[in-house]
This record gives structure tokens, sequence and C-alpha cells, in this order.
């Protein structure tokens, strides 16, 4: 159960979807509370479970846009995990990665927005946003408000009326009233209760749980293996790259970089496999249950905790990995 509490926590923690009509109140509330729960519970713990899901999907949800949200088309084609999941280019060659790099390290723009590696990235986020419309793609824009206002009072603790209060104060006395809020804790204990009860309701779906972290643990480890590749090349280049030339640093880090790319595509290809062939499949059969279990327990986090689309927004997330340059700097 304490593994089960700690996703919950994760995936609340990593979790804001600020509506714009409730305005940078909840956005300025979320990031207090969410240093405030990382800090006293996430990182005290050694169950890296929890970190790798909240880091999965931190940042990877899509503001609500400014203007009143509408429903999905009923003639519009439903969207589904697998065929978002479905629709992701292939990922750019190694030459291409390269080529991007040499672009990006050059300062070169006008060839980093036309590469294929951007309209890769631009792809990917374009299909991250759909992954996160899918629970709410027939809802009406009262059914958005309110999930937007559950979500933002399991992740703050604070209510509905607490945020249209808050909305008519100034900043000051909105920083006052925050301050007080957190100092008292209610945004913590709102989540951990809520989180503890979860826990308990979600208890059978356990071991179901534990065959989709498993599958993810494997996709973890080519990532791992990978890691360690690419550790042990830099070390052929970390004496050159400890210099602040930055001209000169640029060019070494480029020929690293040679180095790993096909260590990096390898890895994001085989790991993506995994996530799409393996664990989507676990993540549908959990969602069947979570389907029943939303019926009785209308909270926050029994929407939140929505494994399909923790699998598919950890799929893009880590597509995104051949845009990085792994270093290695001695501590």
């Amino acid at each position: 159960m304490k593994r089960l509490l700690l996703l919950i926590i994760a995936v609340v923690v990593g979790t804001c979807a600020a509506n714009a009509q409730i305005g940078g109140l909840l956005e300025k509330a979320a990031k207090k509370a969410q240093k405030k729960t990382e800090d006293k519970i996430i990182e005290k713990t050694s169950e890296k479970a929890a970190d790798k899901v909240s880091d999965a999907i931190v940042g990877q949800i899509p503001d609500v846009e400014a203007e009143e949200p509408t429903a999905m088309e009923e003639s519009d084609e439903p969207l589904t995990y697998e065929g978002i999941m479905r629709q992701l280019k292939p990922i750019p060659s190694v030459q291409q990665m390269v080529s991007y790099k040499k672009a990006e390290l050059g300062g070169q723009g006008l060839k980093m927005m036309s590469s294929e590696v951007m309209k890769f990235q631009m792809k990917v986020l374009d299909l991250t946003g759909k992954v996160f419309q899918i629970p709410l793609q027939y809802a009406d824009s009262a059914q958005i408000m309110d999930a937007a206002y559950k979500n933002a009072e399991l992740y703050t603790g604070l209510t509905k009326e607490e945020i249209d209060m808050l909305a008519t104060m100034s900043e000051e006395e909105q920083e006052a009233y925050l301050e007080k809020h957190y100092k008292e804790g209610q945004a913590e204990a709102a989540m951990l209760a809520q989180a503890m009860e979860a826990s308990e309701y979600l208890e059978p779906l356990q071991p179901t749980i534990d065959r989709w972290t498993a599958i993810g643990d494997k996709a973890d480890n080519v990532y791992q293996e990978a890691d360690k590749q690419c550790a042990e090349i830099y070390k052929k280049y970390a004496a050159k790259l400890d210099t602040e030339d930055e001209d000169a640093r640029n060019k070494v880090l480029l020929k690293y970089y040679e180095e790993v790319a096909p260590i990096i595509r390898d890895a994001v290809e085989r790991a993506s496999e995994i996530r799409f062939n393996e664990q989507l499949p676990i993540a549908l059969e959990i969602e069947e249950e979570m389907v029943k279990i939303r019926a009785e327990h209308q909270d926050a986090i029994s929407v939140l905790l929505n494994y399909p689309q923790l699998t598919a927004s950890t799929y893009f997330a880590e597509s995104l990995k051949i845009m990085e340059i792994p270093e290695y700097p001695e501590n």
C-alpha cells in the first residue's frame, strides 16, 4: 500500500491543470503546494517509482486555453490513447539528430526550425496535448470548470469558495492568505487525506499495478543501460569539455554527441516499443477497473490516476530524449 500511496502523491504533485478563469492565483498556490509536498514527502522517500511517474508528467500537462473551454464536437473521431500513440512520427535518424545539434550549438536558428528533429518535437507536443484531452473530449464547459476546481482543491487544499474569494482580493491580500494557508499545512493535509483513502479503494488493483510498474522498470532499464554506455564515452571528452571557451567546448560536445546519438536513438526506440506493446495493454486493463471505481468514488484522485494517460505521456516525454546531450561532470 505504501508504494501505491506514493504513486498517488506523485501524480497529484505533478498535476496542475490551471484553468485561465481561475487565473494566476491557482498557479501560484499550486507551485507553493508542489514545493512543500515534494520537499516533505517525495524527496524523503527512497521509493523511486513515485519520482519516475512525477518526473515523466511534470510539465507535460497543457494549460487550459484562455478562452472558455468548449466540448469536442460529437462528430469528431473519438480520441484513444492507442490511436494517439500510433500517430507518433518515426524517430529522426542519427544523422538528423546530429545535424540538429550542430545547428543548435552553432546558433543556426533557421536550420533548427526546419529540421526533422524540430518537426518531431512539435508533433510530440501536439500529441501530448491530445492525451490530456481524452477524459474531457465530450465534456461541456461547465464540466471542465468543475474538474478544474476539483483538481485545484486536491492539489492546493483550496476550495472553490476560497478560490473565488481570493480572486476578488488584492495581490497583497492573496499573498497573506496563502502564506497562512500553507503554514497551517492545509494543502498537504488535504492531499494526504485523499491519497490515504484512495490507496485503500485501489488496493485490489495492486497486483495489476505491480505488473504495469514492472514493465515500466523494464523500459527504464533500457535507458539506464544506455546511460552507462554514454557515461563511458563521455570520459574520453571530459577534460576537453572543461573549458570556458564556448565555441571550443561546443565543437567537442558535438563530437561526443556523434558517438552517443546512435545509443540514445536505439534506447528511445526500444523503450518506446516496450511502453506501447507491453505497458499500454496493462494500463488499459487497469483503466477498465478505474471506470468502476470512479463511479463510486467521485474524487479528484480517481480522475488523476489514469494509467493509460500516464503511460502515453511518459511514452511521448521519453521520445524527446533524442534532443538531449547527456553529460556526466564530476562532482
